[in-house]
């Protein structure tokens, strides 16, 4: 959770030692939207292009927009696309929003929009494990013009196993503070979880593993041989598992 002041070391409850934890990063937490349907074009002549589609979008909470595009042509004029985008939410839903586009002109490239078509915006986010089925019709409005698209498409948000966890914290900062035959180093990082029931501290050099408490901010490995350097990572932990280790850099996370 995040506070307004950074928790030391020294208040921390004691911090259990882990030794030889070699298990691997884990996921951050995953959501796939998955679009799927068919976009049919038909142009003043009669003439119909039509396919269906199906896009797999992951979704996190680092990267937590995406989007699909799809488009087909008719009679070598009559252009139909359609674009969706989805966000993924602090609340673990998804919001998303579909726009067909009907162009027509002398080629398939052309720019001369002739109508829109969008999804409602008082949908609202659609929730993990829901599906969600939308139809998009575009007529061109001119006189003695029968252009048109129309689209179908299913919406259907999934949850990773790994939903829930907390988020990775960041910031890491690794700083050596010498003592007279060894020396300790302060470790100092960012929460950034909200349902974080602790924090891992790693040793990368002497592979050993710390585990503290919810809000903490820093910590510091004692008695350490100041002729070597010392790397860290840190991980928030949860009811519903880990975060991913943090990325060890030379720079930063070694002193």
């Amino acid at each position: 959770m995040k506070v307004g002041h950074v928790i030391g070391a020294t208040v921390l409850l004691t911090p259990v030692l882990f030794v030889g934890m070699t298990e691997p990063a884990s996921a951050r937490n995953t959501h796939t939207v998955t679009i799927q349907g068919v976009l049919n074009v038909r142009d003043a002549g009669g003439q119909v292009s039509g396919d269906a589609f199906t896009e797999p979008i992951n979704l996190t909470h680092d990267s937590p927009a995406g989007s699909f595009r799809v488009e087909r042509c008719a009679g070598g004029q009559t252009r139909g696309v359609l674009s969706v985008t989805v966000r993924l939410n602090s609340t673990e839903t998804v919001s998303p929003s579909a726009v067909l586009y009907l162009y027509e002109g002398t080629d398939c490239k052309s720019n001369d929009l002739e109508g829109t078509a969008r999804t409602r915006a008082t949908d609202g986010p659609l929730l993990m494990g829901r599906i969600r089925d939308r139809e998009l019709s575009v007529k061109n409005g001119e006189f003695l013009s029968d252009d048109s698209a129309h689209a179908e498409l299913s919406i259907e948000h999934a949850a990773g196993a790994d939903v829930g966890r907390p988020r990775e914290p960041s910031d890491v900062v690794a700083t050596a503070i010498p003592g007279t035959d060894e020396k300790a180093v302060r470790v100092d990082w960012s929460d950034n979880a909200s349902n974080e029931t602790g924090y891992e501290i790693r040793n990368t050099t002497l592979n050993q593993s710390f585990l503290v408490d919810a809000n903490a901010t820093s910590f510091s490995l004692p008695h350490l041989n100041d002729k070597i350097r010392h790397c860290v990572q840190v991980r928030a932990v949860g009811v519903q598992g880990r975060s991913a280790w943090t990325p060890v850099g030379e720079r930063v996370e070694c002193a």
